[in-house]
């Protein structure tokens, strides 16, 4: 049987992050992706802007997809407006299949009280998804608290359980100090941690967006939690070291092959 997965996520006009990159990652492991558009990203004197799509299309594009198919799991990016995440949390209400949270906050530092309100509103949909997948800063925010250290990357862990996440894998990237980019997953019970050597490369655009996508592909093909978690990191590394170099030496994760005919050859 078909399998359908949702993004409901922005779009970014490089391809590297947003809804492109995960329906790239759908097609990868043989998934139909369908998207709800909930802004655009561009480049614009060199600073990155969100323009928000009106929520009321947002809500015209989720009732297109309620009423003409049944869906298998939903993954959920940058969702920048904040009547828009209501309407994300009532539609993930009817929803039973696997969710997956990238937690993107996408707002400036200075922004304060926006962003307070923001994060409230990002917590309210926790009880609704399987499992959350912020990244450092995402997680300092979420858990109101300094990640330094690995100990310290537990310490949120626990914070966002508590917090109303059934499950949550922080990715740590490239801040912490040490030769590995390792992740923390912890769903109440036990952590996990997976590590990989760090890469020399700049193509890195987007590897937290098709990191959660995976993860939602996995899932949806009925792999246990921590399986997809794991399966993903693999997947993600190797689009990092495939990814497509940018003019400005930046550059986007790219995994570039089904992963069928991947673990094939």
């Amino acid at each position: 049987m078909d399998k359908t997965i949702l993004t409901i996520a922005g779009s970014d006009t490089l391809a590297g992050g947003g809804l492109q990159s995960d329906l790239k990652t759908f097609e990868d492991y043989q998934i139909f992706g369908l998207t709800a558009i909930t802004c655009i990203a561009v480049v614009k004197n060199n600073q990155f802007v969100i323009n928000d799509l009106p929520p009321e299309l947002l809500q015209d594009q989720l009732e297109t997809i309620q009423n003409s198919l049944d869906l298998n799991g939903i993954k959920i990016g940058l969702v920048h407006d904040l009547e828009s995440l209501t309407l994300v949390k009532k539609f993930l209400q009817h929803f039973n299949g696997p969710i997956v949270l990238d937690p993107v906050m996408a707002f400036k530092e200075t922004e304060q009280v926006y962003g307070q309100t923001y994060r409230k509103k990002m917590i309210e949909l926790f009880p609704f998804v399987t499992i959350i997948t912020p990244n450092l800063k995402e997680a300092e925010l979420l858990a109101r608290q300094k990640i330094t250290t690995l100990e310290e990357m537990e310490q949120a862990a626990k914070k966002l359980v508590y917090l109303g996440a059934p499950a949550v894998v922080i990715k740590g990237g490239e801040r912490l100090a040490g030769k590995n980019a390792s992740d923390l997953f912890y769903d109440g019970r036990q952590f996990e941690w997976f590590s990989k050597p760090k890469l020399a490369t700049t193509t890195i655009n987007g590897a937290g967006c098709t990191f959660a996508s995976a993860i939602s592909a996995n899932l949806v093909l009925e792999k246990p939690l921590l399986t997809a978690v794991k399966d993903s990191k693999e997947y993600v590394y190797q689009a990092i070291k495939k990814g497509l170099p940018l003019k400005n030496g930046e550059g986007n994760v790219w995994f570039g092959d089904s992963v069928e005919t991947e673990v094939s050859t």
